[in-house]
């Protein structure tokens, strides 16, 4: 036991890792039916200690990172910016996790998306066919922004262009290849948000493999396949004129 080096008295409690105050429970008034998305978050003299998206609706899970210093002081909560109702609650550095319900009120219904698409859904990978994306979002307190995730395709978050009319869009362009799928987002200026996660989907096509994919399992065009691909809409004008070109030298008057 002599052996054993004992905890230097010169080391300082600030060299001791925090260790985080959690709370979690039920969201009421306003943010009642606040869901994924919305941001919830402390701060302990200002000071932001801790931050959290929400996952369900009407209930949050938020670690407090204060430090020894910050034991006793009161904690501030916000949900998307808005402070909640008065909470007599402090930070005990290192305590259990603590059973806490708050209340919110102001906007925190998130923007609803009325419709959403990609079209056409085949396109080339030459970086200028495109696929457009149509969203038609709405929102009582107006829309802040509205995103696509393209970091499939290693492009990152566009935002889509407003059309007016709560219309927006977006061309999708790559010179990747692949099936892919792609996350939007619209958020109003309140913070909430609204997620989809499944009917941004498009099919980006090198021209090696057009015979492959529409061109039957002996990958070769016949002059019915042609007709049947020119008809369908849900191939852009890209992919056909080079099916035409590779396979016709005299294109349309062989259809």
């Amino acid at each position: 036991m002599l052996f054993v080096p004992a905890a230097s008295a010169s080391s300082s409690s600030s060299d001791i890792p925090p260790i985080p105050n959690v709370f979690k429970g039920n969201l009421k008034g306003d943010a009642e039916h606040a869901g994924p998305g919305l941001v919830i978050s402390a701060y302990i003299d200002s000071k932001l200690v801790g931050s959290n998206t929400l996952t369900e609706v009407g209930e949050y899970e938020l670690a407090v990172n204060g430090t020894g210093q910050d034991n006793g002081k009161a904690i501030t909560f916000k949900l998307g910016g808005v402070a909640s109702e008065p909470v007599s609650v402090t930070y005990k550095h290192g305590d259990v996790p603590v059973k806490l319900d708050l209340t919110f009120n102001g906007d925190f219904i998130p923007p609803t998306i009325e419709t959403l698409s990609a079209f056409p859904t085949y396109i080339l990978n030459d970086g200028k066919d495109f696929s457009t994306v149509k969203a038609r979002v709405v929102d009582d307190s107006g829309i802040k922004s509205v995103t696509l995730d393209l970091s499939p395709i290693s492009q990152g978050v566009v935002s889509l262009k407003s059309e007016g009319g709560d219309l927006y869009t977006y061309d999708i362009t790559s010179t990747e290849a692949g099936e892919f799928k792609f996350q939007f987002m619209a958020a109003n200026p309140s913070g909430n948000s609204v997620v989809d996660k499944d009917r941004i989907s498009i099919t980006i096509l090198r021209e090696n493999q057009l015979a492959t994919t529409f061109g039957g399992s002996d990958g070769i065009f016949s002059p019915e396949e042609i007709a049947v691909l020119v008809k369908n809409n849900n191939v852009s004008s890209g992919v056909k004129y080079a099916v035409l070109g590779t396979y016709f030298a005299d294109g349309w008057d062989r259809i």
